[in-house]
């Protein structure tokens, strides 16, 4: 069975889509009826055309399309003339049925009749065109008529239009959504995703594109193969999920922009973890003789609780590199500077998690550390209800380079 797609317009506007199936019936044999005795062709109804009307299509002659996979495939604009009689149309409807074998095209386009200048036109709107280099062949097929049974029909000169698309290699993802699941203070291993570049590709390239972006790390893999690795920079809160979406395009031999979308989700369940470090570390990175402070970093640690009160800050040991003066610095741990939200103000409220934000600098009042590493210990302290007692150490490092 075939199906054709119906378009259905009034004599004078747009039209509504009809989906009318059509084609042989079931096969014979037994007494059951629905088909056709063995050996005996089906006959063909006699088809019923009006008389004093026709329709000429004019364009296009052929249809050639070649694009990308993943490219929407231009649009297909099908125009013709009427010819005749045409207030035979008058309080009728003008149905017109388009039969192609490739879903390439969207069921809904547009029609429009002129009666005053007896033309009507079909715009075919592509769709994104399939995975897999392909080239499609075959004939699209305009039949028109004055009922939806197309019971009578009108005459069409020059009904078939041959059509050619072909679908090059393009971008290609080798899987489209990447979803972690993971228990609350256990970290997932990164996910490599293989992306196929069209032949001859200028440049490729990854950007957030809607949702938590920020939850998640996506980015070309940094062997210089055509792969993305998937990752999460930091763990999460229980009981928690985000989603996210990353841009990934191609610039093609021919200076043409082809796009994917990449869907990431993480779910964090439930464990039997007390806390969690989200992120173990801060690493700055400072050139010699940097005057303002570097970008914040933020961290937290999270509770599988509202047991945010239960932790302080305890204080922090610093560490400067051999050798280095200090006296020529105002103090020694002025190129640090943490935030913490939870201690500001009172009371403190228990919640799921205890914030900070932590900044660094090489230069304090024109006067500069010399390029090295210094580091610093911050220390916690969790003390649920019911004990034990947790330190929670977290290690901030600079280093200052020439």
């Amino acid at each position: 069975m075939k199906l054709k797609r119906v378009f259905q317009a009034a004599a004078a506007g747009l039209a509504s889509l009809v989906i009318a199936a059509c084609g042989g019936g079931g096969g014979g044999g037994g007494g059951g009826g629905g088909g056709f005795p063995i050996g005996i062709a089906p006959v063909a109804p006699p088809v019923n055309y009006v008389n004093g009307l026709s329709i000429r299509i004019n364009q296009p002659a052929s249809i050639d399309k070649t694009v990308y996979e993943g490219q929407m495939i231009p649009s297909v604009l099908v125009s013709g003339t009427l010819s005749g009689d045409v207030n035979l149309l008058s309080g009728k409807v003008l149905v017109l049925l388009v039969v192609m074998p490739d879903p390439l095209f969207e069921e809904k386009p547009a029609i429009a009749i002129n009666a005053a200048a007896q033309s009507a036109s079909l715009n075919m709107t592509g769709k994104i065109a399939p995975d897999g280099p392909k080239t499609y062949k075959g004939n699209m097929t305009i039949k028109a008529c004055l009922d939806t049974a197309c019971q009578s029909e009108i005459r069409v000169e020059n009904p078939q239009i041959p059509y050619a698309i072909t679908v090059k290699t393009g971008l290609v993802l080798g899987s489209k959504n990447v979803d972690f699941v993971t228990p609350f203070g256990a970290a997932v291993a990164p996910v490599t995703v293989p992306v196929t570049l069209p032949e001859g590709a200028a440049s490729w390239a990854v950007a957030p594109a809607i949702g938590s972006t920020d939850t998640f790390k996506v980015e070309k893999a940094g062997d210089g193969s055509p792969n993305l690795v998937v990752s999460l920079p930091a763990l999460l809160p229980s009981a928690s999920s985000y989603k996210a979406s990353f841009s990934v395009s191609a610039i093609t031999s021919d200076g043409q922009k082809l796009s994917r979308l990449l869907e990431v989700s993480v779910l964090t369940n439930p464990s039997s973890a007390p806390y969690v470090l989200a992120k173990p570390e801060a690493h700055f990175v400072v050139k010699e003789g940097t005057p303002t402070l570097a970008p914040a970093q933020d961290n937290a640690v999270f509770f599988p609780g509202n047991t945010s009160d239960k932790m302080r800050y305890m204080g922090m040991v610093m560490n400067t590199p051999p050798g280095v003066d200090t006296s020529m610095y105002p103090g020694p741990n002025l190129w640090l500077y943490d935030y913490f939200y939870n201690e500001a103000g009172l009371p403190r409220y228990a919640t799921k998690s205890y914030s900070w934000s932590t900044q660094v600098q090489a230069c304090y009042n024109d006067r500069c550390l010399p390029p090295g590493r210094y580091s610093a210990q911050v220390q916690f302290r969790y003390t649920p209800d019911g004990g034990p007692v947790y330190d929670i150490y977290y290690p901030v490092v600079m280093d200052v380079v020439p």
